[in-house]
């Protein structure tokens, strides 16, 4: 038995199609990323593969700098795919990590200054402000909104 001949190198391209094409969110993608003194992450323009990672890095600085919590401002996000929700979910758990290993530090303390009172506060998670349309879709469809909302005050009903 004879393998085949390989005869890829054959192969013709279609009439007008001279090569592989750039999507249309590649390196001339534009986002920008800017931190508010009071912890305020105000993101514009396209998030996807290529700006993700400029984003999760400002995200993980920005937590790091306001470990209270962040609040998301997507007003005028253009475009986000997959890559760019998987930093915003990355960034949430990163938070809830940092924030679940803070209260047990605090109530494991030896000598607290509240006397031993379990007195810490609640924090702030990841929430959101201002949302363009099509992020507030993209939160619709894949269920994630509620993930960025402010913790429920009050007794259950």
């Amino acid at each position: 038995m004879h393998p085949l001949p390989d005869r890829s190198t054959d192969l013709r391209s279609p009439a007008g199609n001279t090569g592989p094409q750039a999507p249309a969110t590649g390196s001339d993608a534009q986002m920008t990323v800017e931190v508010t003194p009071d912890g305020t992450v105000v993101v514009s323009g396209e998030i996807d593969s290529v700006t993700a990672p400029q984003l999760h890095r400002s995200l993980l600085a920005a937590l790091h700098a306001h470990p209270e919590g962040l609040t998301l401002d997507l007003g005028a996000v253009t475009f986000c795919d997959c890559a760019g929700l998987r930093v915003f979910l990355t960034a949430r758990a990163s938070w809830a990590a940092r924030a679940a290993w803070a209260a047990w530090a605090w109530r494991a303390a030896p000598h607290r200054p509240d006397g031993g009172r379990d007195s810490l506060a609640p924090l702030t998670p990841l929430a959101l402000g201002p949302v363009s349309p099509r992020m507030t879709r993209l939160l619709q469809l894949t269920g994630t909104g509620e993930l960025f909302s402010p913790p429920k005050r009050g007794r259950p009903q």
